[in-house]
């Protein structure tokens, strides 16, 4: 700030205060300037306000980082001396320390003049902060005259300080008490990541029991199922279709009802709102995106999702096993049926190439944090060749549908296939030459069962180097954030590869890992790279969650036509969107950006607020199809009603407090002041004497904005 700076430190001495929520407590907000490429720290709120308005000092403005400290010295405490660069001599920049040793040596540069005591905090235990919040420090630039030290809560923005400026780490320095609302942010922010959506009562629920206790119960939880649909396979010459003849009946909806993924998705969000066992549902829908596959069946498609949620908590093998010999997988990508190689026509080669491009090894060495490993001519090496597809294909040889009860067991079913169990094997249509795969890590001699060498396989590539981080890195996109860390991704590998009780790929260790590691947890995260654009379906039940919205789940179901995320029906094998796809004109990974645009974006905004205000419009005539209401063709159909919003009503005649319920639920309190602003002033405008117009109105404006569509 030059010398304009130093006139902050003079205005500064004395002026703490204690924040009006909590005595004797403050806030260390933090600010930055671009054109100096400075970080600054302030606990006092004149300061922070004379910086906000910029006027004595310009070109400073908030990061959104900032931690609790204390105003009062007490026992336990550390008083953090504040230091500005002498002019003239000095650094044009701020420091501070909590450690006394550090203080005293300071106090005796030339370059450095002390300021003042600014604030008192408690000091990490070798290294660790137990209950608070470790405060990070690093540092920029060995040249006084440009010299800036950075203190963050944010163990994401710490790590990438190297990348973004230059910084050395120089790791725990200080640890932040927790509030009251920041544990609060915290469990709002850790239910957006393992459930399908948070809700005022399990904010609640979650804060009582904390949030290890609370993962702790979920993962054993009996798992909620999906209705077993009795199997449908249409005669031969029979039609399944739809009838849309009048009377529309259900009975008359064939195809939707029996040979359609439909009824399953409609369940997936009618369970959306109320399964107790959460976490796990949220982790199948995870698994469903990364193990892929469909099938025209109802029966067929409710029998291969629950197989992600009966085994999302067991190993990573079963899981990948049961996945390969589901019968809808062997369809979809057509290793059903396959055999050996015969008449010059080799076997099928498509999952023997998807099952280590896709669901284990990837097709890159990694190294164990997720980053690629690159040759002497920086190119990616590959995991395997074309060679070991071929072997693959012949170890993925002799397996057909599951036999139907009653039937005898046969390899080519003519009709009536079975989506119901495991595929089987057939020895004499199993490829019976010795077989060695990826360099010698897998040696089958001649003679081997189809079982034998297909668990071999599977075996081989769970324990492969490269499975954990190929695996671990999308779990962390696709439940935290879609750019961690190379250290998030080493640090949840590491158990991926041991539970600590020598079981390798244990997903209820992995889970709770990934989902307790720093970088998920915390009160605000401001890296910039930090978070993941809600998917259509996660926006949806999120809504569904919050503002306890009845429905069949038809309509939040038909949502997914518009968002290109139609559930259960990925239009490819690599799932709803591109996993490489990166910010527009950046390299920061961004999948789900892949169908978010202009028009995604319109969508979501047209459906919440139709969804909010439909109840108070006129019934459509008969002749017009009603999307929110019930569908003649859907047994035990009630549509979707809009809110009642019953529980936001009694905020609504103090427009600041409806804010600040919303923001601690959606936004987990970290609303932008010019939102909060623009806010109060649209909701002051409609009468108090209507609190139902008011908070249909706060809401849509809250879950409609770029703040909550981007999961941070």
């Amino acid at each position: 700030m030059g010398r304009a700076r130093a006139g902050i430190g003079c205005f500064a001495a004395g002026m703490l205060a204690v924040t009006g929520a909590h005595a004797g407590l403050g806030t260390a907000v933090e600010f930055y300037n671009p054109k100096n490429n400075h970080y600054f720290l302030t606990a006092n709120p004149a300061e922070a306000a004379m910086l906000d308005a910029g006027t004595t000092v310009k070109g400073w403005s908030r990061t959104g980082g900032q931690f609790t400290v204390f105003t009062e010295p007490a026992e336990g405490l550390a008083a953090v001396c504040r230091f500005f660069g002498t002019p003239g001599r000095g650094p044009d920049s701020h420091f501070y320390t909590a450690d006394t040793a550090e203080c005293d040596k300071v106090r005796t540069l030339p370059a450095w003049t002390f300021e003042e005591v600014a604030f008192y905090i408690p000091l990490p235990s070798n290294g660790d902060c137990g209950a608070n919040w470790p405060v990070y420090r690093s540092y920029y630039s060995d040249q006084i005259a440009d010299a800036n030290h950075r203190f963050t809560v944010d163990l994401t923005a710490h790590v990438r300080m190297p990348k973004r400026r230059g910084d050395v780490l120089e790791g725990i320095v200080m640890c932040a008490p927790v509030t009251d609302e920041e544990r609060e942010a915290d469990v709002v922010r850790f239910l957006e990541q393992a459930t399908l959506g948070p809700t005022e009562a399990l904010v609640a629920e979650v804060k009582a029991k904390g949030i290890e206790k609370y993962l702790d119960e979920q993962i054993p939880m009996n798992v909620t199922r999906y209705t077993q649909h009795a199997y449908f396979y249409p005669p031969m010459g029979v039609p399944c279709i739809d009838d849309v003849t009048p009377p529309v009946t259900p009975e008359k909806f064939c195809y939707t009802n029996k040979m359609s993924l439909k009824p399953v998705a409609y369940e997936f969000f009618r369970q959306s709102r109320s399964a107790p066992d959460q976490v796990r549902v949220r982790m199948a829908h995870v698994w469903h995106q990364i193990f892929v596959a469909a099938v025209a069946s109802t029966y067929g498609t409710a029998e291969f999702h629950q197989r992600f949620r009966d085994h999302a908590f067991g190993t990573f093998e079963n899981l990948l096993k049961r996945y390969s010999l589901s019968p809808q997988l062997g369809q979809f990508q057509t290793w059903v049926n396959n055999i050996p190689e015969h008449d010059g026509i080799k076997p099928n080669e498509n999952y023997a190439r998807e099952l280590m491009q896709l669901f284990s090894i990837g097709p890159n060495v990694l190294e164990e944090d997720g980053t690629p490993r690159l040759d002497g001519q920086q190119q990616f090496v590959p995991t395997y060749s074309q060679s070991d597809i071929e072997t693959m294909a012949r170890i993925l040889t002799g397996y057909s549908y599951p036999t139907l009860p009653g039937n005898a067991p046969q390899f080519y079913v003519p009709e009536g296939f079975n989506y119901a169990g495991d595929m089987e094997p057939f020895e004499k249509f199993h490829d019976k030459g010795a077989k060695t795969l990826l360099g010698g890590r897998l040696t089958l001699v001649a003679g081997g069962s189809a079982p034998a060498e297909v668990n071999a396989a599977i075996a081989m590539l769970v324990n492969h180097p490269n499975t954990p981080p190929f695996i671990v890195k999308q779990l962390i996109q696709k439940t935290v954030t879609s750019s961690p860390s190379p250290g998030y991704v080493a640090r949840a590998v590491a158990v991926f590869k041991d539970n600590g009780k020598g079981v390798r790929g244990d997903l209820g260790a992995v889970t709770r890992a990934i989902l307790l590691d720093p970088e998920a947890r915390g009160a605000r995260k401001i890296d910039q790279e930090y978070g993941r654009m809600r998917e259509p379906v996660l926006f949806m039940t999120a809504m569904l969650r919050a503002l306890d919205i009845a429905t069949d789940g038809v309509q939040p179901h038909d949502f997914g036509y518009g968002s290109n995320q139609f559930l259960f029906a990925p239009p490819t094998v690599f799932g709803y969107y591109p996993a490489d796809y990166t910010l527009a004109g950046s390299s920061i990974p961004a999948p789900e950006f892949g169908i978010f645009g202009s028009v995604e974006f319109a969508n979501r905004a047209n459906t919440l607020s139709v969804l909010l205000w439909y109840d108070d419009r006129p019934p459509p005539p008969p002749s017009i199809f009603d999307p929110f209401g019930p569908r003649p063709y859907i047994a035990n159909a009630t549509g979707t009603k809009s809110p009642t919003l019953a529980a936001f009503l009694a905020n609504a005649a103090d427009p600041p407090v409806l804010i600040e319920r919303l923001n601690r639920l959606f936004l987990h309190g970290a609303m932008w002041s010019q939102m909060r602003s623009t806010l109060e002033i649209a909701i002051g405008k409609i009468p108090a004497s209507d609190p139902l117009r008011r908070a249909r109105l706060a809401i849509d404006l809250v879950l409609s904005s770029i703040d909550y569509q981007v999961q941070k």
